[in-house]
């Protein structure tokens, strides 16, 4: 009996590319929010360094009071950024478990039709068998 082919094989593996698809659009918006997090962080912890030193001079102070507010306007921007990329995050993760669901929809499938197909060529084999044996019987 000839081998194993599934008639949807092209389909399965075009729903294969579309799930790395969406699964490395997923990493790249993922890999975003971290990149922006991570900036949130740090522009903190400067604020918080700044906060610690005295400053004695008006002019420092004012220096200190002006940098900080623009501190407080880039962190500010930069969380708009991230809730953005949240935004795009879930609907890069739902197109990336819509996509691995259509995979797994079209791989259960090509088990199903391989199951049928082993169970198929196992009646034929035995099929075979018993004429052989019933030949030889014939024979004897």
């Amino acid at each position: 009996m000839e081998k194993f082919q599934f008639s949807l094989e092209k389909v399965l593996t075009y729903r294969q590319q579309l799930e790395q698809e969406a699964k490395l659009e997923f990493a790249a918006v993922q890999r975003q929010v971290n990149e922006r997090e991570a900036k949130l962080d740090e522009l903190a912890k400067e604020r918080a360094q700044m906060l610690t030193v005295p400053e004695q001079t008006l002019g420092r102070m004012q220096v200190q009071h002006r940098y900080l507010a623009q501190l407080e306007q880039v962190s500010s921007e930069l969380q708009l950024e991230v809730d953005q990329l949240q935004g795009k995050l879930d609907q890069a993760l739902d197109g990336y478990v819509k996509a691995q669901q259509q995979r797994k929809v079209i791989e259960k499938l090509r088990t199903k039709k391989e199951a049928e197909y082993q169970q198929a060529f196992r009646q034929a084999e035995q099929k075979q068998l018993d004429d052989l044996a019933n030949r030889k019987q014939l024979i004897s």
